[in-house]
């Protein structure tokens, strides 16, 4: 099994956590990380936990950096996704499976219910919710998948979904509606491809779904976490770390003691240790021309379709 995310060198902290993490809980993953950045940060060589660090410009996308002009740092990162998994899978040809995370999606158990699913399963997107919610709007927007965890395995189909995917974000991965990134196109996909909605609720725990019933987080001690139902409570996506799921926090687990609050607290130190405040200042080289001159919002929007 391949792990693998795309990170600018602002983000290094965070891809050496999740990367540590993974080979913890599954020393025989292979951790792949896309670097989008010119030419290789030094910090991103040598890390014992990355098996190998791509550059995104050797994807072999097309006028690669000039279709990279419309795009912001967030979009950038989004829209090369697709790209990098289908090189990863012509790249390594033993590999089966591979799944995508983002940075910030941090595993506390191995992915064994997943990986049997995917003896099954080609294409695996796992949904925001599982249970209705009473302010759904905001959906409408993001979209019903959340696409900082993909899982697939090698086929046919799962090659011409990623084809699919890629077309449309080479030229649409805009932040704005209707868009949101790569994540309202992959609304379209289970009616064009054979998608299974991966409904574990132990995967993808984040603030937007702290809500549901299923995803409550209890300790079984010695560093093991299940939920309340009785499944492995597996990965955490700390998305909006500061803010959102501060908020969100307070108000569907107001209890300190849960051991979400553990795990927010070891992670935010373990970014600490990893050199966030080094790397979160950064910048990233693709906001400037080759002559160091910024790029500025003008001339991004007059690359746009």
């Amino acid at each position: 099994m391949i792990i693998c995310s795309v990170t600018c060198a602002d983000n290094l902290h965070e891809a050496k956590v999740m990367a540590r993490r993974a080979k913890v809980q599954m020393p025989y993953a292979r951790v792949v990380i896309c670097l989008l950045e010119r030419s290789m940060h030094p910090a991103a060589l040598n890390v014992p936990w990355f098996d190998e660090v791509i550059l995104a410009k050797d994807l072999g996308i097309p006028e690669f950096e000039t279709n990279l002009l419309k795009y912001r740092l967030y979009e950038a990162v989004t829209s090369i996704k697709p790209a990098f998994l289908h090189f990863l899978f012509d790249r390594y040809p033993d590999e089966l499976n591979i799944v995508f995370m983002d940075t910030d999606v941090i595993p506390y158990a191995p992915f064994d219910d997943l990986l049997f699913a995917l003896e099954y399963h080609n294409i695996l997107l796992l949904p925001h919710l599982l249970e209705p919610c009473e302010d759904p709007w905001s959906y409408l927007w993001v979209g019903a998948f959340n696409t900082g965890f993909v899982a697939l395995r090698r086929s046919e189909e799962t090659m011409r979904f990623l084809e699919w995917w890629k077309e449309r974000l080479y030229s649409y991965g805009y932040y704005q509606a209707p868009y949101y990134c790569d994540q309202k196109w992959i609304d379209l996909a289970p009616a064009y491809f054979n998608v299974t909605v991966w409904d574990h609720p132990g995967y993808n725990v984040a603030y937007w779904n702290l809500h549901e019933s299923s995803r409550k987080i209890i300790s079984a001690g010695e560093g093991r976490y299940w939920l309340e139902g009785g499944l492995p409570f597996v990965c955490f996506h700390y998305s909006g770390l500061n803010r959102a799921l501060q908020y969100h926090l307070g108000i569907c687990i107001p209890d300190h003691t849960n051991p979400l609050y553990e795990l927010i607290g070891l992670f935010q130190e373990e970014l600490e240790v990893m050199g966030k405040e080094e790397f979160s200042q950064i910048p990233w080289s693709y906001d400037y021309h080759l002559d160091g001159t910024p790029i500025t919002a003008e001339e991004r929007n007059s690359y746009r379709c």
